[in-house]
């Protein structure tokens, strides 16, 4: 009878070397795709950073001399960025089966902003602007939401808000509020309202569901963007968001799909860097009134380290 006798040793030598080895070149591999990733991801940043300090660098040059007021290490100036999770959504309450756009995530708040969608577009003088809004129930106390318009930056804006208390005209200029005008009559979560502002020059006409409530005329910003906008920690939906401009476009939200954020209304910003954030800093130079010294600074987080990318220039007054 033949005996067959059962190897108990396991791998041989040789075979336990080719494994080591194919091992090795496997971790090499890996090794070397993940740093070129990092180093691809990394340059991805590098680019994008210096892209928005360019941006920041040219649109300071478009502001008046008077508004470049010092700091160190303030918000950008006179550029509009997005903020917020906003998405696609199909609501299910009435009136069900609609889409909107939704923000659901309340930001830090910058001067009681704390969610914008910017319109797609440039800079607007005069137009008609129009959403419907509906603010969620589970929205905090003290919640606003509305429209911004004539919006340059966080600092630089008016809006027409609706709250639990009523509405009003807020201009923020410099980064502080003033109240243009306001009434108590109230609103209420889960209820669909429409919010209109006609703006010619001065001039600024808002209306609620129709009906006119006032007209008001201001000097200190004459252009900006448009956008939605919460206040306070609201979280709400918009819908049938308009402008005219001679014609008239609607963004209703039908054909997008669920949980994007429409190709036209996608706006790169440095918060669309991983914690990224913008600072500025004005300064008189060599202690000439007449000339500033502008850096522009952005940050962000990769690989769990803090980088950063500046760009300084001067403006005459």
């Amino acid at each position: 009878m033949l005996l067959v006798q059962k190897n108990e040793s396991g791998f041989t030598l040789a075979e336990a070397l080719i494994a080591i080895g194919l091992a090795t070149v496997l971790l090499s591999i890996f090794t070397s795709v993940l740093a070129s990733t990092a180093f691809l991801r990394r340059a991805q940043y590098n680019v994008l950073a210096a892209n928005f300090i360019q941006e920041e660098l040219d649109s300071l040059r478009t502001l008046p001399y008077a508004e470049l007021l010092t700091r160190t290490s303030g918000r950008f100036l006179g550029v509009g960025m997005t903020r917020g999770p906003w998405k696609v959504k199909t609501v299910t309450s009435p009136p069900s089966g609609t889409k909107v756009f939704a923000m659901e995530a309340a930001q830090t708040a910058i001067v009681e902003e704390t969610g914008l969608a910017i319109f797609p577009g440039n800079f607007r003088e005069d137009a008609t602007f129009s959403a419907k809004v509906n603010v969620q129930a589970s929205s905090p106390v003290g919640w606003g939401a509305g429209i911004a318009f004539r919006y340059r930056d966080a600092e630089n804006h008016y809006r027409f808000r609706i709250t639990s208390g009523g509405a009003a005209i807020d201009k923020i200029f410099h980064g502080t509020k003033t109240t243009i005008w306001s009434n108590s009559t109230g609103n209420s979560t889960g209820t669909w309202y429409t919010l209109e502002v006609t703006i010619t020059g001065p001039s600024i006409t808002v209306r609620r569901n129709g009906t006119t409530l006032t007209t008001q005329t201001d000097t200190a910003l004459l252009e900006g963007d448009m956008a939605l906008l919460t206040l306070n920690g609201a979280l709400a939906y918009f819908d049938d968001a308009s402008i005219t401009e001679g014609g008239t476009t609607v963004w209703n939200f039908d054909s997008d799909t669920n949980g994007t954020v429409p190709s036209d209304w996608q706006r790169m910003s440095v918060a669309d860097l991983p914690s990224g954030a913008g600072l500025l800093t004005v300064a008189n130079y060599l202690s000439d009134p007449d000339i500033r010294q502008v850096t522009a600074t952005v940050t962000w987080s990769d690989a769990g380290q803090t980088r950063s990318a500046s760009g300084t220039t001067l403006i005459s007054k």
